[in-house]
């Protein structure tokens, strides 16, 4: 249940107090807080990132982080927390624009020799839709599980606190589904697919 007092003045507040506040689901510190550094933030990823509107959807996801997890979260300078915060966001969007193009021009540098092997070769957007088909066959956890680490690049420690299970069990379906991958699609793509499971 989300609170707010209207009565407070929200921009007099220290850092600290407004950090309390949000734990106690205080909407209004949080507001204040995302209004006292947005712009400073804002400035300093322009600095990284080119695109306006990646900067502003970046910057969203670190306040929504704070938001998300304001009840547990131990933040001892909120500046610095933000614009560590702000540091690892930018990271994670550049990890995720290289894994994206890395793979655009491995399919591109891979698809003459396709074409030529075989008069049944799969076209690149099927490509897709087989790999996207094998996830959705999968039982839904070991999907979930495959798609946080591949796809959202999170590390095995990280999927078992967020799934609640333990770091072996995270394993287990990471490489079920990896087997199953490449059992379902030897037989059109061999070498890529192989190419590509090694590279994420």
């Amino acid at each position: 249940m989300f609170v707010q007092n209207y009565c407070m003045e929200y921009h007099l507040l220290s850092d600290e107090l407004l950090v309390k506040l949000i734990r106690v689901d205080d909407s209004g510190a949080f507001n204040e807080i995302y209004n006292r550094y947005w712009k400073t933030l804002f400035i300093a990823a322009q600095q990284k990132i080119a695109s306006d509107e990646i900067v502003e959807e970046v910057l969203q996801n670190v306040f929504l982080k704070i938001w998300e997890k304001r009840a547990t979260q131990e933040i001892e300078n909120l500046g610095a927390y933000l614009y560590t915060a702000t540091k690892y966001q930018i990271m994670d969007h550049y990890r995720a624009q290289f894994q994206s193009d890395k793979y655009q021009n491995l399919l591109l540098s891979q698809k003459e020799s396709f074409e030529d092997a075989t008069e049944q070769a799969v076209h690149l957007t099927e490509i897709s839709g087989i790999f996207e088909r094998v996830l959705s066959a999968l039982p839904e956890k070991t999907s979930r599980i495959f798609h946080l680490s591949r796809l959202e690049f999170k590390s095995t420690k990280e999927i078992a606190q967020l799934m609640a299970i333990p770091e072996r069990t995270v394993e287990y379906h990471i490489t079920l589904s990896l087997k199953q991958l490449r059992k379902s699609l030897k037989d059109f793509l061999p070498s890529l697919f192989i190419a590509l499971l090694l590279q994420v």
